[in-house]
């Protein structure tokens, strides 16, 4: 049973002041479900905000964030045992389960397995779909990555980076993958040959990608100071994140769809609301603590007036996006 813990009718929102100055939106969150009675090890939010995939060791369940009753679907038993990765595909058809050694994909709609796939022994780092589910995107500790064709039911491996990748992401087509390793570089490149399209160095190892749905813009950080937005068609660098903090992590980074801002989550509860052309704060929100914790695991954005969280307590947010408009 799903547990309302709070609606909040009318938000309150503050101001803060941002290194250039921006004004920085804030506020309470307008809605909060749980979606978990255990630490959640894993979660992801479908673009649009509708779903939410919960992986907590017991189980993996699959929710409509607009039911408040049970879950749609879950996984159990051996299933749902040491899921640490987990996905959705933007057309909310497919999703995707990982315990690091082997993924399955199932049809979001009939709750059937559509296929499984293990790579040699490599063990799986991270994980993107394609917005149609017809690409999967693997990173691995070897430093190699795979693209699975699934209709095809083709897997191609390349050797992309000379340490563990940490962190990808790919374009809504499936047509181009972003990667980023502890090699200090983050690599841009076609999947159906492997081929670099750019590639970026860093001051240390690179910890989080992201790339826009279009594969025209990109955004890397790293494990210190480096944190940059790149115009993927020229590879020249947009700006750099403002803020004079150091050694800070996401766990996950949406663009908007027209490219305007990136959406982050941290470890640390807090959700931030960056904007692309100049890197400046313009919202940040405080994830609330439930079972102990609270890492905020997956962003998305409802229309274009509120984001949408899930973090490691199990806790679905919402949050009222300032006066700018987000296009859908």
């Amino acid at each position: 049973m799903v547990k309302i813990i709070r609606l909040i009718a009318l938000v309150s929102v503050l101001s803060l002041i941002g290194c250039s100055q921006q004004e920085v939106h804030t506020g309470k969150s307008t809605l909060a479900l749980s979606h978990s009675d255990n630490i959640v090890t894993a979660s992801a939010l479908s673009v649009d905000g509708q779903f939410n995939l919960v992986a907590n060791g017991k189980t993996v369940c699959l929710w409509k964030n607009s039911q408040t009753e049970s879950p749609l679907h879950c996984l159990m038993g051996s299933e749902a045992e040491f899921i640490e990765l987990v996905d959705i595909s933007e057309n909310n058809q497919f999703y995707l389960v990982s315990n690091q050694v082997s993924v399955r994909l199932y049809s979001l709609q009939n709750k059937q397995q559509v296929g499984q796939w293990q790579v040699e022994d490599n063990i799986i780092n991270d994980i993107d779909i394609s917005a149609n589910g017809s690409k999967i995107l693997l990173g691995f500790r070897s430093g190699k990555a795979s693209i699975i064709d699934v209709r095809n039911n083709k897997v191609s491996t390349f050797a992309k980076h000379r340490l563990d990748i940490n962190s990808v992401s790919l374009s809504n087509d499936g047509k181009i993958a972003f990667t980023g390793s502890s090699d200090k570089k983050a690599a841009v490149w076609q999947t159906k040959n492997g081929v670099n399209i750019h590639e970026f160095s860093h001051g240390s190892r690179v910890n989080h990608v992201s790339i826009s749905h279009d594969g025209k813009i990109g955004f890397t950080l790293d494990a210190i100071k480096d944190r940059t937005f790149w115009d993927l068609s020229t590879g020249e660098a947009i700006a750099e994140l403002d803020t004079h903090l150091r050694f800070f992590e996401f766990n996950d980074s949406l663009f908007s769809a027209d490219n305007n801002v990136l959406l982050t989550a941290s470890p640390k509860q807090v959700i931030k609301l960056w904007r692309v052309s100049d890197g400046a704060l313009l919202a940040e929100w405080q994830s609330a603590v439930t079972l102990g914790r609270a890492s905020v695991l997956s962003v998305a954005y409802i229309g274009n007036d509120k984001v949408a969280t899930s973090n490691s307590d199990g806790l679905l947010e919402q949050w009222q996006l300032p006066d700018f408009k987000v296009k859908p």
